[in-house]
């Protein structure tokens, strides 16, 4: 082949090729050995086929362009690579049948094979420290090799295979202690819906021996072949406490004729705005559930149990309804469900929302619909689904919750959607400051209690419904995070005792997740379950948000 001068290529040539494009044939190449690669900007780390790898150089943006090293990608590919010194020197892949060509710093390819026809790249061929970088688009449009953006990674790019893949993440029932039974729960997911089919684990044990800090890592594969970055969790595994002591979650009976001392922390409410949604509560039909505006810092709960024929979904929706690009970052998020096990759902949605790391940032143009919860699981009749979305937003936006059949597009369906009517039992509307500060001080006190969201001592949220504009209660201040700081100068044991009914969930306390109580749920003002002891001459901490599907208020008991 007749190589061309690279100083006559640029403007002339581009030119006759764009106008000549449409009578070009496409060449047929050998399909390429399937793989998925998974790279991101400013780094050297791979993922493929959910192998780790290293490239020569990490990728780089320039002008809006994804520019990547062809070398190690297209080996990877199966395709071969060759350098050819010219003049003018240029660069040869090879995959079957199909050979392209291209020439440092112009934006045309030149295919041969069975047809000849030529691609003009979206940027050009970069020679940058005795590496050629080429756009990603090059294997889309020389090779059909798929490239995606991932929809659940910001700023992550796929190649190979335009699958979005699953997300590797599991949860255990802390506390852990040495020598016992470690109860593992998996929450890996898939955006796409595809099945999860294959588990891989490292240094899984289903006891630790000993008292330390553990590592263990998940990799999974959905049924498209598509493997997850691994997720590695560290478990803390404590001491075997002594016989006598109880374990935070574990159920103590009749503990508390001694407590009359009514304590008062010092309360502030702070945080973000609440957009709740649980009316209707029982979903009989596909529609909007609850819809209201939002700008800044919000938290999206949404807790709803199908009651219909078939199975829907339920997404929270982000739609940019303001003139300009609106910023939407998500800090943190937890679901639960689709279960008919209602504390589960809400200890596993509140576990999940405190161990989410690392935020997701979109940038939504006027008119633009975002799935905020792109993973919503089907669920059918009597099974509950529960989110908790914390987020950011740069300009004002309308939050939607929605139910949807779920084989249906959740984006082009939202606009025939109806308002579903209220249930005349639950809450739906838009809370302000929805985290609560409280402070208290028990170095004068030996035993004592407070109440949680009882609506007298601990006041309920009011707010008002974004569809009609009422004034509404959150009676029991589901969706509020209680942020409790204790003061003490001694030991002093913390029990959660049930004072509204039948209560089931999790919370934190001095860092360490706690099921309340390790099993099932409580109903009975005899029981208390112990959650810790406070720190001597310091401060213990614990996050407390009510739980859906439980029975408000509940008392905390001290006593030392």
């Amino acid at each position: 082949m007749h190589r061309l001068n690279t100083r006559l290529i640029p403007v002339t040539i581009i030119a006759i090729l764009l106008c000549m494009a449409p009578f070009f044939n496409t060449a047929l190449a050998a399909p390429p050995p399937v793989k998925q690669i998974i790279l991101t900007p400013g780094t050297t780390e791979i993922w493929v086929d959910g192998e780790k790898a290293t490239l020569p150089a990490a990728p780089y943006v320039s002008d809006g362009v994804l520019m990547v090293p062809l070398r190690r990608l297209a080996e990877e590919l199966g395709f071969t690579v060759q350098w050819q010194e010219g003049p003018p020197p240029s660069i040869v892949v090879n995959s079957g049948n199909l050979r392209a060509e291209m020439y440092p710093g112009t934006w045309v390819v030149f295919l041969t094979g069975s047809d000849y026809r030529a691609v003009i790249l979206p940027a050009e061929v970069q020679q940058k420290d005795g590496l050629i970088f080429v756009p990603v688009a090059f294997f889309q449009d020389a090779f059909q090799v798929p490239t995606a953006e991932s929809r659940v990674e910001k700023g992550v790019y796929l190649l190979g295979s335009d699958n979005q893949p699953p997300t590797a993440y599991f949860d255990v029932q802390e506390p852990v202690y040495a020598g016992e039974e470690v109860k593992y729960i998996d929450k890996s997911s898939d955006s796409d819906g595809d099945a999860i089919v294959e588990h891989q684990w490292l240094n899984k044990k289903s006891t630790f021996p000993a008292p330390g800090v553990y590592h263990v890592t998940l990799q999974v594969k959905d049924s498209r072949g598509s493997w997850s970055k691994p997720y590695e969790r560290e478990i803390k595994v404590l001491p075997r406490p002594a016989a006598d002591v109880p374990r935070p979650g574990e159920v103590v009976e009749n503990i508390t004729s001694q407590a009359e001392n009514t304590l008062k922390p010092v309360k502030e409410d702070s945080g973000p705005r609440l957009l709740f949604s649980d009316d209707p509560e029982y979903i009989e039909k596909p529609g909007i559930l609850y819809r209201d505006k939002l700008k800044g810092e919000g938290r999206l709960y949404f807790w709803h149990d199908v009651n219909c024929p078939g199975s829907l979904k339920v997404y929270a929706l982000a739609i940019n309804t303001s003139p300009r690009e609106a910023e939407v970052n998500i800090l943190k998020e937890g679901y639960g469900g689709p279960s008919n096990n209602v504390y589960l759902v809400a200890r596993t949605a509140f576990t999940a929302y405190y161990n989410s790391q690392g935020q997701r940032r979109y940038t939504l143009k006027p008119g633009q619909i975002l799935v905020l919860n792109p993973g919503a699981p089907a669920a059918v009749r009597y099974q509950v689904v529960h989110g908790i979305i914390d987020l950011k937003t740069s300009e004002e936006i309308t939050v939607a919750f929605v139910a949807v059949p779920a084989t249906a597009n959740v984006i082009e369906t939202y606009s025939r959607l109806a308002v579903l009517p209220k249930d005349g039992v639950h809450v739906r509307g838009t809370f302000a400051a929805a985290d609560r500060e409280m402070t208290l001080d028990l170095k004068t006190a030996k035993t004592g209690f407070i109440l949680l969201a009882d609506g007298n001592d601990d006041k309920f949220m009011v707010g008002v419904d974004g569809i009609t504009g009422s004034s509404v209660r959150n009676v029991g201040n589901y969706g509020m995070l209680y942020r409790l700081k204790i003061k003490s100068d001694k030991n002093t044991g913390v029990y959660l005792i049930p004072a509204g009914g039948s209560f089931g969930g999790a919370l934190i306390f001095n860092a360490e997740e706690v099921s309340v109580p390790l099993d099932g749920f409580i109903s009975s003002p005899d029981q208390a379950v112990y959650l810790g002891t406070t720190v001597p001459d310091g401060i213990t901490e614990m996050l407390f948000m009510p739980p859906g599907g439980s029975c408000l208020p509940v008392k905390l008991l001290f006593k030392s």
